[in-house]
Order: C-alpha cells, then sequence, then structure tokens
C-alpha cells in the first residue's frame, strides 16, 4: 500500500476559471472514487460563516477547535449530491480540507487548501495507476509513492 499526492496547476488559480476548470477532477473524483466512504470530516475556517451554515444542515457532528470548525456528514445519496453538485462558492472550493472515512474510520481521500491538494490513502500501486493517470490526463501534478514496509 501507498499513497497519491496530487496538486492542482497554481495558475488555475485565476479569477476568470470557473469551478470546473479551477477543479477539473471534482466530478471524476465523485462519480468513482468516493463511493466506499460513508463520511467526510470538513474543516473550515471560524468566519466562512456560509459554508459552515450549509453544513450545519447535514452534519450531525460539528464543533470547534481553535479558529477552526469541524463538521462531520454521513454519505447518503443526497448529501453525495451535494457534495459532488454546490461545491463552488465564487468559483472556488467551498470547503478548506475534506478527509473521507470508510466505516471502519479509515481515512481515504484527502483534499486539503481548498482543493489545491487531493490525497488517496492506502492504495495498491494497482489502484493507484488509473488515479494517476486521471490526474496526468487533467494536467495535474500527480505522483505515487509506495509504502517502502510492503
Amino acid at each position: 500500500m501507498g499513497y497519491i499526492k496530487a496538486k492542482i496547476d497554481i495558475k488555475l488559480n485565476d479569477k476568470d476559471l470557473d469551478f470546473s476548470q479551477r477543479y477539473p477532477y471534482w466530478q471524476e473524483l465523485w462519480s468513482n472514487y468516493t463511493e466506499p466512504f460513508s463520511e467526510v470530516q470538513i474543516q473550515n475556517w471560524k468566519e466562512e460563516e456560509q459554508a459552515i451554515e450549509e453544513l450545519e444542515k447535514i452534519s450531525f457532528i460539528s464543533r470547534i477547535e481553535g479558529l477552526v470548525k469541524i463538521q462531520r456528514v454521513m454519505l447518503d445519496e443526497n448529501n453525495r449530491a451535494y457534495f459532488q453538485n454546490q461545491a463552488s462558492l465564487n468559483g472556488k472550493l467551498k470547503w478548506f480540507s475534506i478527509v473521507f472515512h470508510d466505516r471502519e474510520l479509515t481515512e481515504g481521500i484527502e483534499i486539503h487548501n481548498y482543493g489545491e491538494e487531493v490525497y488517496f490513502n492506502q492504495v495498491t500501486k494497482e489502484e493507484a495507476e488509473p488515479i494517476v493517470e486521471m490526474f496526468e490526463q487533467l494536467k495535474c501534478e500527480v505522483e505515487f509513492f509506495p509504502d517502502d514496509m510492503d
């Protein structure tokens, strides 16, 4: 097992780009890679009131830790559709950090820095190949890091 690290091109932060151009992986990620996960943990800065208020309606845990508001959301059909289709605020990802968990609470996919960095944890080399190919086709920096312990 290893992990994948992908990073979107910094020039994609251009103000004239829409969400699908800035985050070209978003739809593919939700369509093909999030099914094994049962919940997400979202972190926002406390001053990001609009994003926090939206999540309050669907979160089952919500707490403040320092300057960050942490909310956990179960991934049912409606919430998946929300995250897939309502992720944009002024053309950018609404949430600072998203971590996907399976039923055993094992961390899977991690999205950080408002979607600029994406990690796939606990993946084999075979599982990594189509993910790496997807990010390469989208012109994102991507690398698979095998676990030397395997």
